[in-house]
């Protein structure tokens, strides 16, 4: 797996992405931290797979991301 640090995304990010599009994770690190992972979508069908969901990855409501986006977008358009 490839690392760049914060710096490099900064300043390469076309040619990072363009790893990324050739289907390459790459790790991205800050002052020696890893804090990020840019990896490809895959597509299944019309539908892309949930590649993370940063801190709520675990939280078992949300399992399914789309179902818990409309529920709280029913939420916020009752009236």
């Amino acid at each position: 797996m490839k690392t760049a640090t914060a710096k490099e995304l900064r300043n390469r990010a076309a040619s990072i992405l363009e790893s990324v599009s050739r289907g390459n994770e790459v790790i991205i690190t800050r002052r020696g931290e890893s804090i990020a992972v840019l990896k490809p979508l895959k597509k299944n069908g019309k539908q892309f797979y949930q590649v993370g969901f940063g801190m709520w990855e675990k939280r078992k409501d949300m399992k399914d991301v789309l179902k818990w986006v409309r529920e709280r977008r029913e939420e916020r358009f009752q009236g």
